[in-house]
């Protein structure tokens, strides 16, 4: 009876720390949203056809304004800003918003080297390369450079 019972406790255990083990989901990629809230009416009359495809609350004057007064449009961001990711996983970002963006790890001068495969159309999803070393990363929107999300990379 003894014998049995703690047969029972050790696979029972067993079974709670492999459901609790982070092994299982260690390679998984980790995802960010990239938003923005473009008014197609106004971001199409302004930039032209197609600048915006989704529907969103803020007129391209309404942008303006904001950028011209703070440098940055907060409507416009990666969530979650700050990440924390594991050696081995990729990011994923996905373009939630209705203008074109980037998702560019920046160290120097990333952004003057774009071709069309870095562009994140509106609803389709860009995944970086898969993380190689322990640190911090910085990611930012080569478009709209006040978009910016910090990765920590840990072992």
């Amino acid at each position: 009876m003894y014998r049995s019972l703690s047969s029972i406790g050790i696979v029972l255990a067993t079974i709670a720390f492999t459901a609790c083990s982070d092994s299982i989901s260690a390679n998984a990629n980790t995802h960010v949203s990239v938003q923005d809230q473009c008014d197609p009416a106004s971001f199409n009359a302004a930039i032209g056809a197609g600048a915006c495809s989704k529907q969103g609350n803020m007129t391209f004057a309404q942008f303006n304004s904001e950028l011209s007064a703070t440098q940055q449009v907060a409507a416009w961001r990666f969530v979650p800003p700050n990440l924390t990711v594991r050696v081995g996983q990729s990011i994923t970002a996905t373009n939630d918003g209705g203008e074109v963006h980037t998702f560019t790890e920046v160290v120097a001068p990333e952004c003057h080297a774009l071709t069309a495969t870095d562009m994140i159309a509106s609803g389709t999803t860009f995944t970086a390369d898969a993380e190689t070393t322990v640190g911090t990363e910085h990611y930012q929107c080569c478009i709209h450079p006040w978009m910016r999300a910090t990765v920590t990379v840990t072992g």
